[in-house]
């Protein structure tokens, strides 16, 4: 005689009883799973589980679809990074009241789709016009302002954003509207709000890789390595594995940190991050070398020195970091003529001199686009040099001639 649970065939009954373990999946985060879904849950655990393991996994019961994609920025270098982000359910959210309450979702309509799609298409535009499409709008459809902050964030309409913001409804927000709402905050200096929003999302359990960064990237905005290093330490704990990304955000941190122990921070968390076995990228040594400008210009040199043996190249972003960082420029805005910038030159050693002029030669070979200010250091340089030329040339001049006198005499 077949198998049976509850009544039903073996076959039957292991097919009801995975759709129960994917609805009690749901159910038991929230707290109303009954005991007889829970005891199919068991009863399938304990057969078709021990013979397929692969198949039917318990923190797989309930799958949580990917979102279409979602943009985050790096200002800093001028990157835009694409991270998909992972919405919760179908047909629920979370509820920021608490981890015990959920809320159902008012789809949105046709039209607000197609409103959502316009200003995704604005914000990724340079010369779009999201704000516009947006003031039409008197919804509060999560899928529609979670766009409009998108677009805001790429354009840095940060104030227009906020409006998007406070039209939220927090009991129907989904974790691209959070994720989004703290970078958003993060760029306004709300960091009280933002600390709100991810204490609710890990009162809801709910911290993914986007959302940490996310985190972090409000923290970076603010000069905040205390939060920065909060973060990195719950994924520690939590088994979320950190990447490149966060940790050059969290050097960011520290560069814009208007502290002193900023440096000494910075290198610790480059360590750490080498030590677990993370590439670092252009962008990590560029937010390292502004966490580290205060430093003598030997750590400026170790640096590139690091980052030429990890195979890193290096670009504009960079390039100019780098040349104000080992030149002590202490007035990076007013470095706009070469006389001036000559002048503040012919104060530093010849050997840091030297050391610009070479890496802006490797620059050059490698055909590294300069900006405007690495052009008119160059030009500086150049200057200093002739100028050092002309005048050991003259002094040996006085000095033959000096010479001659005596030989005449």
């Amino acid at each position: 005689m077949a198998h049976t649970c509850f009544g039903m065939p073996k076959l039957v009954a292991m097919r009801a009883a995975c759709a129960i373990e994917r609805i009690t999946g749901g159910l038991r985060a929230v707290g109303h799973a009954d005991s007889k879904s829970c005891h199919a849950a068991e009863w399938i655990r304990s057969t078709d589980f021990a013979l397929s393991p692969k198949r039917y996994k318990a923190h797989d019961a309930f799958p949580l679809p990917r979102q279409a994609g979602s943009y985050f920025q790096r200002v800093e270098a001028g990157l835009r990074v694409h991270r998909p982000a992972r919405k919760d359910r179908n047909d629920m959210v979370m509820n920021p009241t608490g981890p015990n309450e959920t809320s159902l979702v008012i789809k949105p309509t046709e039209e607000e789709k197609g409103l959502a799609s316009q200003l995704k298409a604005a914000g990724n535009d340079k010369n779009g016009q999201w704000q516009e499409e947006f003031a039409k709008y008197s919804g509060r459809s999560v899928v529609v302002l979670t766009a409009a902050m998108q677009a805001a964030l790429k354009h840095r309409d940060y104030e227009e954003g906020l409006k998007a913001y406070q039209k939220l409804e927090m009991s129907k927000m989904d974790l691209p509207a959070f994720t989004n709402s703290m970078k958003l905050l993060g760029k306004l200096g709300k960091l009280d709000e933002v600390e709100r929003l991810w204490e609710q999302l890990l009162e809801l359990g709910r911290i993914n890789k986007v959302a940490a960064q996310a985190r972090i990237d409000a923290a970076a905005d603010n000069g905040d390595m205390e939060g920065a290093a909060r973060v990195l330490n719950y994924m520690d704990a939590g088994g979320i594995e950190a990447d490149t990304l966060h940790y050059s955000s969290a050097l960011n941190a520290c560069a814009n940190a208007a502290t002193a122990a900023r440096s000494k921070s910075a290198q610790e968390l480059f360590d750490a991050m080498v030590t677990k076995g993370i590439r670092p990228n252009i962008v990590t040594y560029t937010n390292l070398l502004r966490a580290r400008q205060d430093e003598p210009s030997e750590v400026c040199l170790d640096i590139l020195k690091d980052m030429k043996n990890r195979n890193v190249m290096a670009n504009a972003v960079f390039a100019e970091t780098f040349l104000f960082t080992l030149l002590q420029s202490t007035q990076k805005g007013g470095w706009t003529k070469v006389g001036v910038i000559a002048a503040d030159l012919q104060r530093l050693p010849p050997a840091d001199l030297q050391a610009a002029k070479h890496f802006i030669d490797e620059l050059r070979d490698a055909k590294v686009h300069l900006s405007r200010s690495c052009k008119l250091i160059e030009a500086a340089l150049q200057s200093v040099q002739r100028k050092k030329t002309f005048t050991r040339e003259g002094e040996d001049l006085e000095h033959r001639r000096e010479n001659r006198w005596q030989s005449l005499e």
